[in-house]
């Protein structure tokens, strides 16, 4: 005991001190810097801004000109460049999607820095150098979009190639990509996974995100880039909204009720009510700054209170049989059912096979009635209708209210330590009750095999997030890292990534992806 906590440990800290390559949920921005004449303009500062919060990201050209700024957050950006000798360039209008490796190449004009030219941007930007094939779904979407139980990974079927089914509890991801097998997927929640195995051998999720709480997704389901290492199948990957210098915040409730339904056609001509249904679900999302530039929140919550009819119709012994008396047991009109006494058992005196008698009266007497059997007769409930026309089947029927209970909580937090450092870090839980009516006498409801399910889901992910700048190219040692990172562009970010889910702390050591050193 004391060795495995020991390894644990020993473990934990090696993934807190190395540097960890992993699935990334951000936007990439690069491209090229040239003058008017198609020269390159190696050394300047290209500075990209966030629009919400105002966070300034700075990159730098290399000696052909070529810039990259990698870990962008999605959403809406503009790009500045100013250098001596040339117009201040500004493009405006840029939005970064999950994933997205966007190209923004910038020709600078000679004239004064007091001079600016401004492009904005009003086509989406080209994505050339990666072959991922993938669907990106935006906020508005995800809203606008008719949802039942507001499931939000149920959007995941507007990607071309992808089909299956999508359930409300944690194992019900049922679909494929592409020809891929079933439940083959990765989930990622800001980066880190929401997935983890069944005892199947399958996928499940552990996060379910209120619709009001999600920027935006992005479903990649061919040519799935190296660092999603975890699947052979689609990758979902998930974006909560996050914070800005504004306060912003909805409140919503959807209701659903049977009194505001019509019955169909041929329920009413069957004479058949309408069957009832109750749903409310509700919440709100809340976001803004704890900080002005320095500190962002975002935090939701959902519930969801579902009631609809149940009902059941089984055959049960009726009160005669109960007491042995099968004299009125028939099997159809004038076929009665005849109960032998097998200790009557005998050759047959014409020499094949055997023989026994019928119980007079078709009365099978208490004292030869066993007791084990007479105790289990005990969990049969009583019937309560005639039942069948001779066979008095289907004798006893009862209806009630099957009940779903979903709450959803969710709270994420960015700070900005600095220019080059960042710490992100979300809190998910979620509570599934589904509870199926009480259809039998309460005294003996052990029989009915009711089985209540009841799910507790919780996810926790944190990223912490060094810059690490190189002017010229070469290499960067960072804090406790065992050895340099080379960096493949100036402008590249060492990242590591921990995350997990609390249903097995081993799951912390299985979201990362450690590389060796």
């Amino acid at each position: 005991m004391i060795f495995r906590t020991i390894m644990r440990l020993t473990c934990l800290l090696a993934l807190l001190s190395l540097s960890v390559f992993t699935q990334d949920f951000r936007a990439t921005l690069t491209g090229r810097v040239l003058d008017q004449s198609g020269a390159l303009v190696p050394g300047v500062t290209v500075q990209i801004r966030n629009i919400e919060t105002n966070e300034v990201v700075r990159a730098v050209a290399d000696s052909y000109g070529n810039y990259t700024a990698p870990f962008l957050r999605p959403g809406a950006y503009s790009v500045a460049v100013e250098t001596p000798g040339l117009k201040r360039f500004v493009r405006e209008g840029l939005v970064l999607q999950i994933g997205q490796v966007a190209r923004v190449d910038i020709t600078l004009e000679v004239g004064a820095v007091s001079d600016q030219v401004t492009v904005t941007a009003d086509a989406s930007l080209l994505e050339a150098s990666t072959s991922s094939i993938g669907k990106v779904v935006d906020n508005r979407r995800i809203l606008e979009l008719p949802l039942n139980t507001r499931n939000v990974y149920s959007l995941v079927t507007l990607t071309p190639g992808i089909t299956g089914s999508i359930g409300e509890r944690f194992d019900g991801m049922n679909w494929s990509a592409y020809g891929t097998r079933r439940r083959t997927m990765d989930i990622l929640i800001d980066g880190a996974t929401a997935s983890q195995p069944t005892v199947t051998g399958y996928s499940a999720v552990s996060v379910f995100p209120s619709v009001d709480a999600i920027q935006e997704f992005k479903v990649t389901g061919a040519n799935v880039p190296a660092e999603y290492g975890r699947t052979l199948g689609t990758v979902l990957n998930v974006v909560y909204k996050s914070g800005s210098n504004a306060f912003h915040g909805s409140v919503y409730n959807f209701l659903r009720n049977s009194v505001f339904d019509a019955n169909n056609f041929f329920a009413n001509t069957r004479g058949e009510d309408l069957k009832t249904f109750q749903r409310n679900q509700f919440g709100g999302v809340v976001s803004g700054p704890i900080r002005r530039n320095k500190t962002f929140f975002m935090g939701s919550y959902e519930g969801l209170r579902e009631r609809r009819f149940a009902s059941t119709t089984l055959s049960v012994p009726t009160t005669l049989e109960r007491d042995g008396d099968f004299s009125q047991t028939l099997a159809g009109a004038n076929r009665p059912v005849t109960i032998y006494d097998p200790f009557t058992t005998r050759a047959n005196s014409s020499g094949s096979g055997f023989v026994r008698d019928a119980f007079p009266g078709n009365k099978v007497p208490l004292a030869r009635m066993d007791a084990v059997g007479r105790n289990a007769l005990k969990y049969y409930p009583q019937s309560n209708q005639p039942g069948d026309a001779f066979t008095q089947k289907n004798n006893y029927s009862r209806s009630g209210s099957y009940a779903v209970n979903t709450d959803n909580y969710d709270i994420r937090i960015e700070h900005h330590l600095s220019d080059s450092q960042k710490l992100l870090g979300r809190y998910s839980k979620r509570n599934l009750e589904d509870v199926p009516a009480v259809l039998f006498p309460t005294d003996i409801t052990i029989a009915e095999g009711r089985i209540v399910n009841k799910d507790r889901n919780h996810h926790c992910g944190r990223r912490t997030q060094l810059y690490a700048v190189a002017q010229n190219g070469g290499h960067v040692a960072a804090g406790i890292l065992p050895h340099a990172v080379p960096l493949h562009q100036p402008g590249d970010r060492v990242s590591a990534l921990q995350s997990g889910t609390a249903q097995d702390d081993r799951q912390l050591l299985r979201s990362g992806h450690v590389p060796e050193v």
